[in-house]
């Protein structure tokens, strides 16, 4: 989901008041509970191996709905239909005091029969800061209990890293950390938790994973997505799309999935988001393709369309991309919704038609588009009435759609019981997944350079003990910048105090590794460069710096979402690369050494000053439990083993490099795709070759049945070279 919005102009928090409250009582009172179990294999829900095997058949949406639905569908009125179709964000219900307004709920549920809701209360002037489960589910309940026909109500959130806008839920790396660990099975655990966590709020549907892959460094969507390799995506997105819905036909710890954003969201020209996209087909087959093609193969309930144009064609009112690519070719069976106001779009933006009335219809007779994320007004639902009774539009158009919508509400149990599972309420942040969590960030972290291996610097007390660290920099005691956009709110948290004490700092999880007195640390600059130092003490970092052995600069970018997230310059601020610079020249001719962590959604570049340090540590956007993980690394604790999932450009010229190129395109980054370091040494010997040729082609292609086939020809090719 994304807002609508230019600049600096943030609609989704629009309607945010200064006197939201911190909920104190997250957990109701209680302790979440340590440990649980994590599958149900009563209810056809598989362990993650068996759900990661090639042989598993993951259940997904079926082919023709289910002979009750379609009933159900054609007896609705036509208002109803539209209605059913209709997406509303949850501000629209909610009073001047952020509180539940049941007039609103009224007007929207029983005047005109929405049928979904989306996104966080938080970003819409609700009365807290963040939402626990509880407070999520009896929100629900209370609107769930409101609809005209006790047609359940269907509720969509954005749980893109965790259950991200759920107060209390752990959270887990970003996507492109996640990728980093090129391991599976965290994502698909991540996936697990996110389901259960969300579940937990009341909430059956969510808005994850991202599976556009990051061609240009420049996006600010890039920390959302498994970086730029179409099999990395596919995989990974895969295994999170089986840990989210599981059985989610039976098993009410999961939900439903939604892959997005189709097609070609990421391959903007510019790097800007929600830019037209120039993609040749054959790259949009190849590349960006794939892993939509592995979503629906993993059963995706359901998919998101993109907001921008591809080749010319705003994609809401493509009827190739909606209909002939990701229908009749892809085989998509489930229901699509659009993003935040694209129908309005057609009209507002691109330019594409006279009115919003035809907006609605090029997107309806055109596209197979189910739901309409409007978010903010009765248009669709009024237009869509129109064109049917002007006879402009079939009603069975809206029949059709609306029988995938009711589908998926009865696939995912809302008929049975429209709302929160109280016995999930205490597994809601568990120690379990926490832990879960943080291995996810130890396999994610990924040494670029060690220059004379200066990391592991050594565990406490065993060659590290006696160490004088000194950290500075914006990231170095920040939990709000560890976990980026989408945590608590759209933007992100505006204060750490916003966590509760959930998460570790780089700073605590050094002083944890080695201890308090052994790590100094003091400000230098923000996130945009600016010195933070106190009055009449500027350049006390660097005399700080100078009793140091070993000195640790966090770098990197504070939280951002979308469009708010736009630069022109992959450049790190100046401020924050003049840190590195006024540091190394400090301890130039001396035994210290300097560390630079890391701590970004997209690879900001670093100009010449890489070669100014020692060691470089990229820590991606790890979640709040990242710090302690962090430093595990830095001293040894844990080996390394994170590989970049994209490509780390070294300058503007390279923002658009990806390791899969044209033969004549250059390719000198400054850390490739797959760069990263272990503290392992690898030692090959004795290796021989058991064959004379290396093909390239299988046996089969070769016109060989059996491999020994094969070894007859070498035998024979062996003995004619003797004669």
């Amino acid at each position: 989901m994304a807002a609508q919005d230019t600049g600096d102009y943030n609609p989704q928090q629009q309607h945010t008041t200064n006197t939201q409250l911190l909920d104190q009582d997250t957990y109701n009172g209680q302790t979440p509970q340590t440990s649980y179990r994590t599958f149900d294999a009563s209810i056809g829900t598989p362990s993650s191996s068996a759900a990661l095997s090639e042989d598993y058949a993951p259940p997904g949406p079926p082919r023709n709905v289910d002979e009750d639905i379609q009933q159900l569908a054609e007896k609705l009125s036509l208002r109803e239909l539209a209605g059913q179709m209709t997406q509303i964000q949850i501000g629209m219900l909610l009073d001047s005091e952020g509180e539940l307004d049941r007039k609103k709920v009224e007007y929207w549920v029983g005047e005109w029969g929405v049928g979904s809701f989306l996104d966080t209360p938080t970003n819409h002037g609700g009365k807290y800061l963040a939402y626990s489960a509880k407070r999520f589910a009896k929100i629900i309940q209370e609107v769930a209990m409101s609809t005209g026909r006790r047609i359940p109500m269907i509720y969509g959130l954005d749980s893109v890293h965790g259950a991200n806008y759920v107060d209390g839920a752990v959270l887990f790396p970003q996507q492109i950390g996640l990728a980093a660990t090129f391991n599976t099975t965290h994502a698909y655990e991540a996936g697990r938790i996110t389901a259960k966590d969300t579940r937990a709020a009341g909430i059956p549907w969510v808005f994850a994973p991202i599976l556009d892959i990051a061609v240009h460094k420049l996006w600010p969507r890039v920390y959302e997505s498994f970086g730029e390799d179409p099999y990395v995506a596919s995989s990974m997105g895969s295994a999170v799309i089986k840990g989210l819905q599981g059985n989610y036909k039976k098993d009410r710890t999961r939900v439903a999935a939604c892959m997005k954003h189709f097609i070609g969201y990421s391959g903007s020209r510019n790097g800007q988001d929600k830019s037209s996209a120039w993609i040749p087909d054959n790259y949009l087959m190849d590349y960006f393709v794939p892993p939509f093609q592995a979503a629906i193969d993993a059963g995706v309930a359901t998919a998101m369309e993109t907001y921008v144009d591809v080749n010319g064609q705003p994609v809401v009112g493509s009827h190739f991309y909606l209909i002939e690519l990701l229908r009749n070719r892809l085989g998509f069976e489930g229901m699509l919704v659009t993003d935040w106001a694209e129908v309005d779009r057609l009209f507002t933006e691109h330019r594409a038609v006279p009115t919003l009335k035809d907006a609605t219809l090029q997107c309806l007779k055109q596209t197979s588009v189910d739901m309409v994320m409007v978010p903010e007004s009765e248009s669709f639902s009024r237009d869509a009435v129109d064109l049917v009774e002007s006879k402009r539009l079939e009603r069975q158009r809206l029949v059709d759609s609306v029988a995938k919508v009711l589908q998926l509400k009865k696939d995912v149990g809302l008929f049975e019981k429209p709302y929160s599972d109280k016995e999930l309420l205490p597994l809601v942040g568990s120690e379990q997944d926490k832990e879960a969590a943080k291995n996810a960030v130890r396999e994610s972290i990924t040494v670029l350079k060690n220059t004379g291996g200066v990391l592991p610097l050594g565990k406490k007390g065993k060659g590290g003990g006696n160490r004088k660290i000194f950290v500075t920099g914006p990231a170095a005691d920040s939990i709000r910048a560890l976990s980026g956009g989408w945590s608590i709110k759209w933007q992100g948290a505006e204060a750490d105090g916003w966590y509760q004490d959930r998460g570790e700092t780089i700073l605590e999880g050094l002083r944890k590794e080695y201890g308090q007195r052994s790590v100094a640390y003091a400000p230098s600059v923000d996130f945009e460069g600016n010195s933070i130092e106190k009055p009449g003490e500027t350049g006390s970092y660097l005399r700080a710096a100078q009793e140091a052995d070993t000195i640790i600069l966090c770098l990197g970018e504070k939280p951002y979402a979308e469009i708010v997230g736009n630069i022109d310059n992959l450049d790190l601020p100046w401020g924050q690369l003049e840190v590195i610079l006024n540091i190394s020249e400090r301890v130039k001719g001396t035994s210290t050494k300097v560390i630079l962590v890391l701590i970004e959604g997209r690879p900001r570049t670093l100009q010449w000053l890489a070669d100014r340090v020692d060691a470089i540590v990229m820590g991606y956007l790890p979640g709040p439990w990242g710090g302690h993980p962090i430093a595990e690394v830095i001293s040894g604790s844990v080996n390394p083993s994170g590989r970049l999932p994209m490509t780390y450009p070294k300058g503007a010229g390279d923002m658009g490099a990806n390791y899969y190129r044209s033969g004549v395109d250059p390719y000198k980054p400054l850390f490739t795709f797959g760069a990263g370091m272990s503290y392992s040494t690898v030692e090959y010997s004795g290796l021989t070759l058991d064959h004379y040729e290396m093909h390239t082609t299988t046996y089969e292609e070769r016109g060989y049945e059996e491999p020994s086939d094969l070894a007859d020809e070498e035998d024979e090719e062996e003995e004619e070279a003797e004669a």
